[in-house]
């Protein structure tokens, strides 16, 4: 079950978070390089279908942050429960996500069907940006049930160390993406050339086959699923509801400055679009590192060992700083030609170079601020994140990002300045928050072991 512990050396320590964060940082590939690699092809087809379909991914990312963030809860009661040996309540809690993301992936279909048929339209006047992007959309609707299923059988797997398989199933799902990418998109012999319906087809076929591998290893580790009971899938909304309603509110001020951008201009928005497709695979790595420090903060409060809790954050916070740090100096060395890569319209590759000049600063709070978050969210304390996040995404990255970017006319790099002021704020926050986890302040232990009153 522990694919990672026998190779331990100190518990808490740099090597064991590696060890469990590599193989996630590799998985996360599953869902940020598709849209990367879409984006990045559309930009071969035309600024404005790149835009469109750069949009169109920020939409799906905000209808499934709140469905991704609920089906997630039950992670955190699958490690504390394995940290406490507690066998049939890691079966319970696991097949409470399984549950959860077959009846929520259904409804984040529906709200995309719901965005694409009344938002869109009304929210982007320019047809060369919104066609594109509603082919696209439509497509994903589908894809979105086997995209959150896959999210609830991932919440038992990595509750129980096995980052592993993340990371040959993305493997796997990407070279299927990129695949089918060139031959939708582009066309070649009798298929025709189908540009963004090509792309969202790819999509869909990749996540359909990522999500039968997930669920093959997921019965293979945890069994035949069971009906949870009413207090494991409480717990688990409990965790998960404040959670995903925090990745919704944040994720929606994303949604918020691009459509913003989408006022300013073409140009503005793709360059905004390909900085994030960007910075999201720079993401990743820390990204992973914070999912690792919180499944292993969870398992070591289930086990009641704090100071190993604390190391492990500390682990973590260190790590994830280093890495970041390493990718916000490449973007000052190489942001001109990285960005020219993602498009050839030269005012689109201008504003994306200036744009990564934020982003290299924006990368050490960044890589903060996930690893506080993840490790508040492995001992159950969503409620503080729901309101520290919630605060800084529409008390100051909105207000800040629109006002600059469309107020006062500065485009993209207005947004950015928003953005950066956004996340500095919350590792601050969070920082302060996460002291109190080995003195037991803050942690909700009882609920995560289902020993609460």
């Amino acid at each position: 079950m522990h694919p990672v512990r026998a190779r331990q050396t100190v518990h808490g320590g740099h090597r064991e978070v590696a060890q469990l964060a590599w193989p996630l940082a590799v998985g996360l590939l599953s869902f940020t390089v598709m849209g990367v690699v879409d984006t990045l092809l559309m930009g071969q087809v035309s600024t404005a279908a790149q835009a469109g379909v750069g949009l169109a991914a920020v939409l799906t990312y905000g209808a499934l942050s709140f469905f991704r963030g609920v089906v997630t809860g039950p992670q955190s009661l699958v490690a504390a429960a394995d940290g406490a040996g507690d066998r049939g309540r890691v079966q319970a809690a696991g097949s409470a996500g399984l549950w959860l993301g077959v009846g929520l992936g259904l409804a984040a279909a529906g709200v995309l069907a719901a965005v694409t048929a009344w938002v869109l339209p009304a929210a982007v006047p320019d047809l060369s940006i919104r066609t594109p992007a509603g082919d696209y959309l439509w497509i994903r609707c589908l894809s979105l049930p086997f995209t959150v299923l896959s999210f609830g059988l991932l919440a038992g797997l990595q509750g129980l160390g096995d980052t592993r398989t993340r990371a040959w199933v993305s493997a796997v799902g990407n070279a299927l993406n990129v695949g089918l990418d060139l031959l939708l998109i582009f066309g070649w012999g009798p298929i025709p050339r189908l540009e963004a319906t090509g792309a969202a087809l790819a999509t869909l076929v990749s996540t359909v086959t990522m999500c039968a591998l997930y669920g093959w290893r997921w019965r293979r580790l945890l069994g035949r699923p069971c009906w949870p009971s009413a207090e494991v899938l409480r717990s688990s909304l409990t965790v998960g509801v404040p959670g995903g309603v925090a990745a919704l509110l944040s994720s929606s001020a994303f949604v918020v400055i691009g459509l913003a951008l989408a006022h300013v201009g073409a140009a503005h928005l793709a360059a905004h679009e390909v900085v994030l497709n960007i910075t999201s695979v720079s993401f990743l790595p820390g990204f992973g590192i914070g999912e690792a420090s919180g499944v292993l903060v969870g398992r070591y409060i289930g086990a009641g060992r704090r100071a190993v809790a604390m190391r492990a954050l500390r682990s973590g916070r260190g790590l994830a700083a280093a890495v970041m740090g390493l990718c916000g100096l490449g973007f000052l060395a190489f942001g001109g030609p990285l960005a020219g890569a993602f498009s050839h319209d030269a005012e689109v590759a201008r504003l994306a170079g200036q744009l990564l000049l934020f982003a290299a600063a924006f990368q050490l709070f960044d890589a903060v601020a996930m690893v506080h978050l993840c490790v508040l969210r492995g001992v159950g304390d969503t409620r503080w994140t729901l309101g520290a996040t919630t605060a800084c995404a529409w008390g100051l990255s909105i207000p800040a990002a629109v006002g600059l970017a469309w107020g006062l006319g500065w485009g993209a790099p207005g947004a950015w300045l928003g953005l950066t002021v956004e996340i500095a704020a919350l590792a601050w926050l969070t920082g302060r928050r996460v002291s109190g986890i080995g003195d037991g302040t803050v942690g909700r232990e009882g609920l995560l072991l289902g020993t609460a009153r």
